[in-house]
């Protein structure tokens, strides 16, 4: 393996913090240098038009997104089956806002493995969750230094594993959690649940950041309920912090996750076995 490619989906970049520290790691175990690795970060919809070049021996790919209602997002599985490959390893990660991760990791591993990726490894790992607050914590500051730790580790000894391994096509098939039919999961629409206060400065960070186009510029940056995905980028992003969340249905989920989900997490971590 020569190259090392990070695919991935991070609307709050926290999926995008794991996936770089488990480079790190990988990267020192297989001897790659930086001038090798490359980033193709799709949480933007121009970029999601695009179509890679088809991966090779040559390349390990890192497939990364964040857990939505306890499968992918559905713009990262529609990206993800795009993909096409032969004999490539593929590192897996899904990264969840410590309630659980359901089917997701399977759901990675299946397209993947369909797109002609090998994976070799895939881990679950916790982030803080899009709804969180300062108000209402739900794994907050999550990725933290022990998480992160573990990610390079995590990515070290998938390196490892991929030097000891003679034959890709004979390596033991990774098993993961999950359930297949697939529980139901999150399209896009959302309840009318973002305030715009006054202190927005009209700076158009928001629009940004937005994954789905889901931000009117021209009637205050509010949100577009049809085209949204519940991510939250905009509101954490907001300098001003001008984008609240309302009260109502997705405010009172906020609450119970807090209720119900604040015992921290540890990540998950599975190896294929080496042929």
């Amino acid at each position: 393996m020569k190259k090392i490619t990070l695919v991935y989906f991070s609307p709050t970049k926290t999926t995008e913090t794991v996936l770089n520290t488990i480079t790190r790691g990988l990267a020192r175990s297989l001897e790659i240098s930086g001038s090798e690795i490359t980033a193709v970060n799709f949480t933007s919809p121009e970029i999601r038009e695009t179509v890679l070049a088809p991966f090779d021996g040559n390349d390990t790919v890192l497939l990364g997104a964040p857990v939505y209602a306890g499968r992918l997002p559905a713009d990262a599985a529609d990206f993800f089956k795009k993909l096409t490959a032969s004999n490539t390893p593929a590192i897996l990660t899904v990264v969840y806002g410590n309630r659980e991760y359901d089917d997701a990791l399977l759901e990675l591993k299946d397209i993947a493995s369909a797109c002609g990726f090998i994976p070799v490894s895939g881990a679950a790992f916790i982030g803080e969750h899009s709804f969180a607050s300062t108000d209402i914590p739900v794994a907050m500051n999550r990725p933290d230094e022990n998480d992160l730790k573990q990610a390079e580790d995590f990515g070290s000894n998938t390196g490892n594993l991929l030097k000891e391994t003679k034959d890709l096509k004979k390596i033991a098939a990774l098993k993961v959690p999950g359930d297949f039919p697939y529980k139901d999961g999150m399209g896009k629409g959302a309840p009318d649940f973002i305030e715009v206060t006054d202190a927005c400065t009209n700076c158009g960070i928001c629009a940004t950041v937005c994954p789905s186009k889901a931000i009117d510029a021209e009637n205050g940056f509010a949100t577009i309920t049809a085209d949204c995905i519940l991510c939250c980028a905009c509101i954490k992003a907001c300098p001003e912090q001008a984008r609240l969340m309302k009260n109502g249905p997705i405010k009172d989920k906020a609450k119970w996750l807090n209720e119900t989900c604040s015992t921290p997490k540890p990540p998950q971590i599975f190896f294929a076995t080496a042929s």
